[in-house]
């Protein structure tokens, strides 16, 4: 145990009062600086979209999501590796290549693109999406007509 002299009894006081006086400035800092939002923090929200990717098909998920910043999160479930371009949709098909197996994407305004996504692996992108219908396929040869394509709608 430890004892203060009696002749230290103002010292302690102002020691004390000292104590009190700068934790009521640094408690607040303190607070603010943990309240704070930092770079990782601070990010934007954004919409999560789940495209899962499998011979033959593109399910995405959610199908419809507000316009803004968007996050793709594209998993390739099956045994072959897989790529995903995304575009406006016209209404219509895309127009296809003269081999007629994959889509001319010469022909089309590029909005996002994973490629080659390996067989149970997962890629990311970040895009911001204005209201609109967007087509999603795979245009590995023969994929396309095969079936591999989706759609997504923003609202």
């Amino acid at each position: 145990m430890f004892f203060v002299p009696a002749s230290d009894g103002t010292r302690m006081r102002r020691l004390s009062s000292w104590l009190g006086r700068l934790s009521l400035v640094v408690l607040p800092v303190l607070f603010l600086v943990g309240c704070a939002e930092t770079d990782t923090v601070s990010r934007a929200p954004h919409t999560l979209v789940h495209i899962s990717e499998k011979d033959f098909r593109i399910v995405v998920e959610p199908g419809r999501i507000p316009a803004g910043d968007v996050e793709l999160v594209v998993r390739n479930q099956g045994p072959d590796t897989h790529e995903l371009i995304m575009v406006r949709s016209s209404g219509s098909q895309p127009p296809l290549r003269r081999d007629g197996l994959t889509v001319d994407e010469e022909a089309l305004h590029e909005v996002g693109a994973v490629d080659g996504v390996d067989p149970h692996g997962v890629q990311r992108v970040r895009l911001r999406l204005a209201p609109g219908r967007y087509e999603l396929f795979c245009n590995m040869a023969g994929h396309f007509m095969a079936g591999m394509h989706g759609e997504l709608v923003v609202d």
